[in-house]
């Protein structure tokens, strides 16, 4: 057993019963302090000579006539000393108090007689409750009080000791010393009657709040025990009197006694003899209760009537939030007419379905269950449940056949001729397993309860201990973007569940959100079971495909669930079916607080039976659509993404290798520009390849003089603190100091690094002179947030940004990988025109053989500059940690090759804004149509065109955006090609 502390057995002594100062002090208590019987004691050494030994034997042969048995062996009147002073020390939980209390049982004679020689000793809790037992001449027990409760000491634990009246005064009589010190007493199942209610009102301190009496006899003669506890109540709580065989008479005045009660909060008078005879006055209790959050009426013998009673108080009373009425008969009226409420009450008429569809209903947990409701009954119900969103656990079992689903609809099944044997032994076996109503788990204010799903058809967010999950879709370049979107969860049998667009708000307060890089994030909020694997994955009805997300961990599918497929029912009621991904995303989650169980309020958004698709879309799609492109055959997901370590990276060598730690003499003011510069890094970076190729010094990325003093001169100069000379002046100080003369670096224009110091260096030049004189990094933040210099960096779209809002889309996939023959021999063509310079095995494509490329087909022009070639090409090389000395920025392989052509196509034709990834793919399948007709190359597989819908009306506004788009570019639709047949892949 547990060891645990009790004040109780320290406050025994007190000052009052402390020896007097005259006395003869000892290392034992006062019941220790019994004269010598000899002289050959121990404890007769030390006393003076002068002492009579007539005297000490008068002394002796007194004590010898009053206590016969205490003065038989001297050595057996230390040692009962020494028991009773251990007792005193000796905690009730202790392992050693079961011995101790033998002990004590075995010499309470001896006990008894010092008690009667020292009248005001106060003796333990182990000889009060001996001695007790000794009086009423019973068997010594424990009765629990060496029972240990390791949640809470201050609960008197003494159940099911089956201890009868007779004990009840035992346990009393050791009570009674340590009374006020408990806050909970626990009495369940000790064949307690009526006769026990004198020493009950003893067992109730002032300061009790929890009584717990359940499994007793108390109905029998309960208006006594109802009298008693009016009297003692004090701040009771929490009562417990189930099973207690209390009829209306005692139920009755109980309830008149609670009416003005402003404490007690939990009332359990489940497994009684309760009848409709006592519900009015139950219906008053709750219209003037304004405490009382928690009742238990379950397995008593109230009917319609006496549910109506309870109705009409729950409209007005707002504080009940859990009610269980489960194993009556609600669902049916009296069968003898005796039992009738009295005559002369007008009774009420409403029903559960008035109250269920009512805007006062404010409960959060009702159990209904095995209530003999009928169809329809049960079809009333589950219609008015529909539009209540507050109870969050409803249990209606055992009525008419039903199930309660994962959103908590209540569905009535219809009985036909064929469904009635099945249902019928449906019951029988769901009869047999509750046999023992007191073995079914019942629920239990907010908290979880462990029961076996498989006997129940229904779904409980409380009792199952159901967490609420945002379940997030963020796209990448290998994800679906085409909506409306859907997740398929595996305990909602993989029914299809539309996700909604996250907006910026939603984004900001989201944490895991903040780590992606995608433009749109969409999301869905669902409750799921706790503990348990939930498997899921996402889908696009339109495109007709399904996919994983690399945010969750990934694992195969189980055996059972292998090569199914996913299932759309549309308004057609035709079902659409497509293949499930190869794997699934699965999450396992833990136990946490759902609902607070002290205010009575759920901590989670999501709300009870609200409707969603539940697998019927809205909308029309043509049943010939083909099953897209397959996960495996993406061509995006060799891709490189840029990742924020790389960013990170670059930006220490670009520090190291500058000149600001030379620039900025003091040490606080350089952290704090580096950390300025760190964070607006990514967007730096993204203006510098941007206009690194407008005019690059041969095949090396950088910016001009000329370039940058067209862009940035409205930022800095202002002819007043700043003039253009100084500009000039900077630029030269900034280009003069580079690392080593070699093919990638140059003394005439701003390479990377020196692109942040330039920055720097004139923000100090402006505002770190007289008459500003400020710190470098308020000259920075000035010039950056104040003057314009974030719109010109920010006025460029971020490279990654680009693929992931408009390339890497599941519509220019279409377009790859409908002309991958085609861009492979563009390719290889674009690699043949590289200049012969280079002295290297390897293949890839330089930006002048990327500008030829464009050059020599007469794509270059009025509509289409030079520029706009060489930043696709700048943008679509990844990120070069050392660009001084190395050569990998100017050297693309075939994935980055086809995104420069989308990037060159982005900017092609007069109208150059791309709003939407579908018309980026158009654009990109007009530029390869037009490099295809001038290189003369053939596509191997016959494919002209987008593998895209087969349907005559897709294919019309394939042809009417085609020829929309070509008039935006080239101002005429003279060259839109002929689009009459197209070849499909089966």
């Amino acid at each position: 057993m547990q060891k645990s502390a009790q004040p109780y057995i320290d406050n025994s002594l007190t000052k009052k019963d402390a020896p007097v100062q005259n006395e003869p002090q000892s290392k034992f208590t006062p019941l220790q302090l019994i004269p010598p019987i000899n002289d050959n004691s121990k404890q007769s050494k030390g006393m003076k000579a002068s002492r009579s030994q007539n005297n000490s034997k008068i002394k002796v042969k007194k004590v010898k006539q009053k206590f016969p048995s205490l003065m038989e062996f001297d050595e057996m009147q230390t040692q009962d000393d020494e028991l009773e002073f251990h007792a005193y020390n000796v905690k009730p939980f202790d392992s050693v108090a079961p011995q101790t209390f033998r002990n004590i049982y075995k010499k309470i004679d001896t006990i008894l007689q010092k008690k009667t020689l020292y009248q005001n000793q106060k003796m333990s809790l182990f000889s009060s409750v001996a001695e007790s037992s000794k009086i009423e001449k019973l068997m010594p027990r424990t009765l629990g009080l060496i029972r240990p409760n390791t949640n809470n000491n201050k609960i008197l634990d003494a159940s099911n000791f089956c201890m009868g009246d007779k004990y009840a005064k035992v346990l009393c009589s050791g009570v009674k010393l340590t009374l006020d010190y408990y806050e909970q007493v626990n009495l369940k199942n000790n064949n307690l009657t009526s006769r026990s209610s004198e020493c009950l009102n003893q067992l109730i301190p002032t300061k009790l709040k929890g009584l717990n009496l359940q499994g007793n006899s108390l109905g029998q003669g309960g208006q006594e025990f109802v009298k008693a506890l009016n009297t003692r109540y004090g701040q009771l709580q929490y009562l417990n009197l189930e099973n207690n065989k209390f009829n209306d008479d005692s139920c009755r005045q109980l309830f008149k006694m609670l009416q003005e009660n402003t404490i007690m909060q939990k009332l359990n008078l489940s497994h009684n003899l309760i009848t409709d005879k006592s519900m009015p006055e139950f219906n008053c209790l709750l219209l003037k209760n304004a405490t009382l959050s928690e009742i238990y009426l379950h397995w008593n013998r109230i009917h319609q009537i006496g549910g109506q009673y309870i109705i009409t108080a729950l409209f007005i009373n707002y504080n009940v939030k859990v009610l269980d009425l489960s194993f009556n008969s609600l669902g049916i009226r009296y069968k003898d007419d005796a039992q009738s409420p009295q005559k002369n009450r007008q009774q009420p008429n409403q029903n559960w379905p008035d109250y269920l569809s009512s805007k006062n209903c404010n409960l959060i947990h009702l159990d209904l269950s095995n209530n003999q409701f009928n169809q329809s009954q049960s079809e009333a119900i589950a219609k008015s449940l529909e539009d209540n969103h507050n109870i969050f656990g409803f249990h209606f079992s055992g009525n008419f056949h039903s199930s309660i689903d994962h959103l908590g609809f209540l569905n009535i099944t219809k009985s036909t001729i064929e469904q009635k044997d099945i249902i019928l032994k449906k019951n029988e076996e769901y009869q047999s397993e509750i046999i023992g109503a007191l073995q079914i788990p019942r629920i239990d204010g907010l908290k979880q309860i462990q029961r076996q799903s498989q006997f129940y058809n229904e779904v409980c967010w409380i009792c199952d201990g159901w967490v609420e999950c945002t379940f997030l879709w963020q796209p990448t370049h290998l994800d679906i973007r085409k909506e409306p979107l859907f997740i398929h969860l595996s305990h909602e049998r993989f029914a299809p569940i539309k996700l909604e667009l996250m907006d910026d708000e939603q984004r900001e307060r989201s944490p895991m959100s903040r780590k992606s890089n995608s433009y749109k994030i969409w999301y869905v909020q669902r409750m799921v079971p706790s503990k348990q694997p939930i498997r899921f994955f996402f889908s696009s009805p339109l495109l007709k495909q399904a996919q994983v997300s690399s945010q969750y961990e990934i694992v195969d599918w189980p055996k059972a669930e292998q090569n199914k497929k996913v299932l759309f029912y549309m308004i057609n009621e035709k079902p659409l079916t497509f293949r499930r991904p190869k794997q699934c995303n699965q999450i396992i989650l833990g136990q946490k607080q759902s609902f607070d169980e002290l205010h009575y309020e759920p901590s989670v958004h999501c709300k009870p039976r609200i409707k969603d698709y539940g697998g019927i879309l809205d909308l029309i799609i043509d049943d010939s659509i083909e099953e897209n492109v397959d996960y495996g055959d993406n061509f995006f997901k060799e891709c490189h993404r840029d990742s924020d370590q790389e960013f990170s990276d670059c930006f220490e060598w670009d520090w190291n290798n500058s000149q600001l730690g030379k620039l900025i003499k003091e040490q606080d003011q350089l952290i704090q520009v580096k950390q300025y510069l760190h964070r607006i890094y990514r967007d730096l970076v993204s203006a510098y390849r941007n206009y690194s190729a407008y005019s690059p010094s041969g095949e090396i990325w950088s910016i001009s003089l000329n370039v940058f003093t067209d862009i940035f001169q409205s930022s800095f100069v202002d002819n007043k603190s700043y003039l253009l000379k100084d500009l000039d002046i900077s630029f030269r100080q900034t280009t003069s100091k580079y690392i080593n003369q070699t093919r990638t670096s140059t003394s005439h224009a701003l390479l990377r690094h020196q692109f942040l110091e330039i920055l720097v260096r004139m923000s100090m030049d402006k505002y770190c002179k007289t008459p500003n004189l400020m710190s470098p990094i308020e000259a920075l933040q000035k010039v950056y947030e104040v003057d314009g210099l974030q719109k010109k960096i920010e006025c460029v779209q971020e490279s990654q940004t680009w693929r992931d809002v408009y390339y890497w889309s599941m519509e220019c996939n279409r377009v790859i990988q409908s002309n991958q023959s085609i861009l492979r021999q563009l390719y290889q063509e674009c690699v043949q025109m590289r200049q012969l310079n280079y002295f290297t095995n390897k293949i890839f494509v330089s930006p002048q053989s990327f500008k030829e490329l464009f050059n020599r087909a007469g794509l270059i022009n009025d509509v289409n500059a030079e520029r706009n070639v060489l930043i696709a090409f700048a943008l679509s090389v990844p990120l070069v940690l050392d660009e001084i000395n190395q050569d990998r920025q100017i050297q693309m392989n075939y994935q980055e090759f086809v995104e420069a052509l989308a990037r060159v196509a982005e900017k092609y034709g007069q109208n150059k804004a791309v709003i939407s990834s579908e018309q980026l793919a158009l654009k990109l399948q007009h530029i390869i149509g037009q490099l295809q007709e001038y290189y003369q190359i053939v596509d191997e597989n016959k494919i002209t065109i987008p593998q895209m819908r087969q349907s005559k009306k897709q294919t019309n506004f394939l042809q009417e955006n085609v020829t929309k788009l070509l008039y935006e570019i080239d101002g005429s639709p003279m060259n839109a090609p002929q689009i009459n047949e197209y070849d499909f892949v089966e």
